[in-house]
């Protein structure tokens, strides 16, 4: 496996005990032979259409990752334009939404897999919901579409004494009107687990999500979830079963933070439909579809 990317900050990954060499796109010449190519973001598809000595092309579409640009952008319409690359590029998705208007809007054919967890990184744990109840909140508040602002609005308004407030992000940095108890910044993958596992609910209010792993995450912890619909989630979501769903209305939200914190049976049904989502998608649950994806089986 080797690692072709745009600016990167070392020159090898280590991930599990494996090392894999990381070259710089565009500043370090490339001339080897690749049995199989995966561009992962619409800027790495230069590589898979230009580079002669590759045998299968892929593009992994994570996102509509045109809407990361505002319409005056012209990064938008560069993004677009990789939706419809040659018959040659094989597309594959890890969203069934994703996969939905690749067809509809693109009639672009692709693959899907679902995406997985590593349940073995995220211990279950039993929470006490009678004492002060921990929230927390998730996203780079400096992205828009992940829509922090609006969850600090929400816990902003509830009583101080009841709840507090955990912030994590890896890289934005919280805005001096967010009400924060505690701040995760910059948490190493392994160790996420235990963020999640010190806190009872975790709200999630982002707009665009590819696929969004922190509500599965929480699942897997015995967490409850309170979350807004979007493409990432709502193959798994499933409102009342494993989480509590809001439609971006801050009023809402804290009826639904309310009811959860006064109703037992409900807490028990989500946290056993949460626990029970994680395990069907851990990874060794879906290792073959995704193997096959790549034509190795």
């Amino acid at each position: 496996v080797t690692i072709i990317a745009d600016k990167p900050s070392l020159e090898w990954m280590e991930f599990e005990s494996h090392r894999f060499p990381v070259i710089s796109n565009g500043v370090s010449p490339v001339f080897a032979y690749f049995a199989k190519a995966v561009a992962t973001m619409w800027t790495t598809t230069p590589f898979i259409e230009k580079h002669p000595k590759l045998k299968d092309r892929y593009y992994l579409v994570q996102n509509y990752e045109v809407d990361f640009y505002k319409p005056d952008v012209a990064l938008r319409i560069k993004a677009n334009q990789t939706y419809n690359l040659g018959r040659e590029i094989k597309y594959l998705t890890i969203s069934k939404w994703c996969q939905d208007w690749l067809k509809n809007e693109y009639d672009k054919e692709s693959e899907y897999a679902p995406n997985g967890i590593d349940i073995r990184r995220f211990t279950p744990v039993d929470r006490d919901y009678t004492g002060k109840i921990r929230i927390l909140i998730e996203g780079d508040c400096a992205v828009e579409y992940k829509r922090v602002d609006e969850s600090f609005s929400i816990t902003n308004k509830l009583d101080k004494n009841k709840f507090e407030i955990c912030y994590l992000s890896y890289q934005g940095q919280p805005k001096s009107w967010y009400r924060i108890d505690e701040f995760y910044h910059r948490v190493p993958h392994d160790k996420v687990g235990e963020g999640y596992g010190e806190a009872d609910i975790l709200l999630k209010s982002s707009k665009l999500e590819s696929f969004s792993y922190p509500p599965l995450e929480m699942m897997a912890t015995g967490g409850i979830v309170i979350v807004a619909l979007n493409g990432g989630n709502a193959e798994y979501i499933r409102d009342k079963y494993n989480a509590l769903t809001y439609n971006h209305d801050i009023n809402e939200a804290i009826e639904k933070i309310n009811i959860l914190i006064e109703d037992e049976n409900l807490r028990t049904t989500l946290i056993n439909g949460g626990l029970e989502t994680a395990k069907k998608r851990n990874w060794e649950n879906i290792e073959s579809d995704i193997l096959k994806l790549y034509g190795v089986v």
